[in-house]
């Protein structure tokens, strides 16, 4: 009984080293990932081999992420002076509680730049960027990453759509784009049923993965 009891005490500040070793672990890694959350990134879109015909994957696959000054998400491997390139990432949200990086922002090619919510539009499902007045009453989270922290997702899961209108290919000349089948449109099939796109729409899932912006 004796010999259990030195053991035991012997054993205690053992216990409590492993006990703060592994809470200093925790901390660096919760600290780890507050920091990667905080980095700007660009959005590079990437599609599925299964996903639609090829010439709609080659113009989509490897595309990048940008705003339009319509206050829309374009998805293009075009470099058009009249888009920006999304630049930014994860931003605690008042939608959501204290403390949370549940909101998505981006730097905006307004004059000055200034940073704005990325949201859904509750109606039409489409992707689109503005200041607080403008995403009230849509879906602006909460944002977060998959588990390998390299892909954004939205209330849980992927559901990013690249989506090709009629009227895009006369926006693009527009904008004066020389590819003007290149433009595409993100939106979020957020009840997983199409996003209630007509008929006449191009549609491929596709996901949205990080790559981190220059400081």
């Amino acid at each position: 009984m004796v010999f259990g009891i030195v053991m035991m005490a012997a054993m205690v500040p053992t216990m409590i080293g492993v006990n703060e070793a592994t809470k200093g672990t925790r901390d660096h890694e919760e600290q780890r990932r507050k920091n990667a959350r905080a980095q700007r990134s660009h959005l590079l879109v990437q599609c599925p081999s299964y996903e639609g015909p090829l010439h709609q994957r080659m113009a989509v696959h490897n595309a990048q992420v940008y705003l339009g000054a319509d206050g829309k998400v374009y998805i293009t491997k075009s470099n058009c002076p009249q888009l920006s390139l999304f630049n930014g990432g994860f931003y605690p949200h008042p939608d959501f509680p204290p403390d949370n990086t549940a909101g998505f922002v981006t730097i905006s090619g307004e004059t000055p730049p200034t940073l704005r919510w990325l949201y859904v539009d509750s109606e039409t499902h489409e992707v689109r960027w503005g200041g607080r007045q403008e995403s009230q009453g849509h879906v602006c989270g909460p944002f977060d990453w998959t588990k390998d922290e390299a892909r954004v997702t939205l209330e849980g899961w992927e559901g990013w759509l690249a989506v090709r209108l009629p009227r895009d290919e006369m926006y693009a000349k527009e904008l004066g784009m020389e590819d003007t089948k290149g433009l595409w449109r993100l939106y979020f099939d957020q009840n997983d049923d199409g996003a209630d796109l007509l008929p006449n729409a191009e549609v491929l899932e596709v996901t949205l993965n990080r790559t981190m912006a220059e400081s």
